[in-house]
C-alpha cells in the first residue's frame, strides 16, 4: 500500500471516530475543524484549497455539504 493510500485510511478511521462522537456529545471548534482537515486528506489534498482547486464539481459538492455537516455538528 502506498503512503496516501495509508494516510486516507488513517483519516477515514479519524473521522469516522468524530461520526461517532457527534452521536453522543457535542465536539468542539477545534475537533470540527481537525474533522474537516481529516476530509481533505480522505480526498488526497493536503488543505481545502488544494482540493477546491482541482475543480471537480461533483468532489467540491460532496467536500461542502460533508465538511457543513461536520461544522454544524460544533455549533
Amino acid at each position: 500500500m502506498s503512503a496516501q493510500t495509508i494516510d486516507s485510511f488513517s483519516a477515514f478511521a479519524s473521522l469516522n471516530r468524530f461520526f461517532s462522537l457527534i452521536e453522543t456529545t457535542k465536539p468542539t471548534i477545534q475537533q470540527a475543524d481537525e474533522a474537516a482537515a481529516l476530509l481533505c486528506r480522505i480526498y488526497g489534498a493536503n488543505n481545502e484549497e488544494e482540493l477546491l482547486q482541482r475543480g471537480d464539481p461533483e468532489l467540491i459538492e460532496i467536500y461542502n455539504e460533508i465538511k457543513n455537516k461536520i461544522l454544524k455538528a460544533a455549533i
